[in-house]
């Protein structure tokens, strides 16, 4: 998937149905349209409001109700049953998120470390609330997908701030990101809002999750999901599990994610950084990730002198190592937590 008529999609899952109306009454201070009808078509659109991103209106942000549990597989384009054809198209026009891939809610719950409910919240869906942007929605068919001066963070920021809004809602369960496959309840909503305000750095945390993977061999995996919709690759690392703390591998790919947003200079094949450990740490950009979704990604093995097994060496790790443009631990006041 990658950003098309949609550019951001973020969800709230609902235990009940709520109408158009009492959501519009929600966000109102983000003063959204009169309520709009449904097509025909409930992947892309259910009852809705629209609200304007800019000032020109020209990019919109759709708030809109599905009164369906969350389509978490990808559909059958074969099967008889036209719900199924319309949710696998659904899929491959990012009607449920731009770089949502299915299975996301699942995964997310496999992996919602911080909200440990997260882990069984899927059963309990009955609706969802979608907030997700558009720059061409309304606009003539030349329209292009992406503006000039796009800036995904603001967008992403604005999307989320709506979100978190529809969940203070009676009939939501929680905030979830299928992009970055996180959830999050009310509580833990806030606890992450206040915890990057006081320290003047991004939510991060909610909108790509740091995920862990046992291997074999006594081999770990801990990923971000994400980061393309900041447009960033996201970053893997691969070490021996009983050698790193896990706290430190993830604050680490967090210091690497906010370096690759406030740099100039990308981070490539061959460079090198201080990481967990106080050892050095060399990136590879990979074109196939461990975990799923499979995507390219920067993948970061410890310099400890243990031997990767091949699996999980990237292709062209003979390549001679060069010096990062600047440590991530040195990243701009503000980009780590």
């Amino acid at each position: 998937m990658a950003k098309g008529l949609f550019t951001q999609g973020i969800v709230v899952l609902l235990r009940e149905n709520v109408s158009i109306k009492d959501i519009a009454a929600t966000i109102d201070e983000f003063y959204p349209s009169d309520p709009v009808e449904a097509s025909d078509d409930w992947t892309f659109l259910g009852p809705a409001v629209l609200l304007n991103m800019d000032e020109d209106g020209s990019g919109k942000i759709v708030v809109d109700v599905v009164d369906r549990p969350w389509p978490d597989e990808m559909g059958d384009p074969n099967s008889e049953s036209e719900t199924e054809r319309k949710i696998h198209d659904a899929f491959g026009l990012g009607n449920f998120g731009p770089l949502n891939s299915p299975g996301s809610l699942k995964r997310a719950g496999e992996q919602s470390w911080v909200w440990e409910d997260g882990r069984d919240v899927g059963d309990q869906v009955k609706a969802f609330v979608r907030v997700r942007s558009s720059y061409v929605l309304g606009q003539d068919d030349d329209a292009p997908i992406l503006p000039d001066d796009y800036e995904p963070f603001d967008e992403l920021a604005l999307v989320t701030e709506i979100a978190a809004a529809v969940t203070e809602m009676p009939q939501a369960i929680c905030y979830f990101n299928p992009n970055g496959e996180v959830l999050r309840d009310l509580t833990t909503l806030n606890e992450s809002f206040e915890y990057a305000e006081e320290n003047d750095f991004p939510p991060l945390d909610l909108w790509a999750n740091v995920r862990l993977f046992r291997l074999d061999d006594g081999w770990a995996s801990m990923d971000t999901v994400g980061n393309g919709q900041l447009d960033l690759l996201d970053v893997e690392a691969c070490f021996h599990a009983e050698s790193y703390d896990f706290a430190e591998v993830e604050q680490f790919l967090r210091l690497v994610t906010c370096f690759l947003e406030e740099s100039e200079e990308p981070i490539e094949t061959g460079d090198s950084m201080e990481g967990p450990g106080d050892v050095i740490w060399r990136v590879w950009q990979v074109d196939s990730s461990i975990g799923s979704p499979q995507r390219s990604v920067l993948r970061c093995f410890p310099q400890d002198g243990r031997e990767v097994p091949e699996k999980y060496a990237a292709p062209n790790m003979s390549d001679e190592p060069s010096t990062a443009p600047e440590n991530p631990a040195d990243a701009p006041e503000g980009s780590g937590e």
